[in-house]
């Protein structure tokens, strides 16, 4: 585990409306959500021990985020995120969102990716996809 309650009470993306309770129910699919953004480094490097500290400050903000994303969406599924409206239909008004896909299990996990924990990850180089040359 990244974070403890702790550790997100100290973060700049603390939110006092995310309990214990709700944090427990939350950091394991916040942590999964971004490790899939950061491609695993931190499953592949230590946290604690990162010399960097202003990647792995970066990286805790960023869980910290996601868990507050988690908590307005009310929900750790990345099915039931995907699960909106294609369009609605009130009396003769009408309004469609256009083409949305979805694939036959539910959204994918970036359904639940929070805009602003990439934000926060922009400036870290955890989101570099560059490929290694020899």
């Amino acid at each position: 585990m990244y974070l403890t309650y702790n550790d997100y009470s100290e973060l700049n993306s603390f939110d006092s409306t995310v309990t214990p309770d709700l944090f427990a129910k939350y950091i394991g699919k916040a942590s999964l959500v971004v490790d899939e953004i950061t491609r695993d480094y931190y499953q592949l490097h230590d946290l604690a021990t990162d010399k960097n500290t202003f990647r792995a400050n970066k990286f805790r903000e960023a869980i910290g985020l996601e868990i507050n994303h988690l908590d307005e969406l009310g929900t750790a599924s990345s099915y039931e995120a995907g699960q909106e409206p294609s369009s609605i239909s009130m009396g003769r008004t009408s309004i469609n969102y256009g083409n949305q896909t979805q694939n036959i299990n539910g959204a994918p996990l970036s359904a639940l990716y929070s805009d602003e924990a990439i934000s926060v990850l922009a400036g870290s180089g955890l989101l570099c996809r560059g490929v290694q040359s020899i």
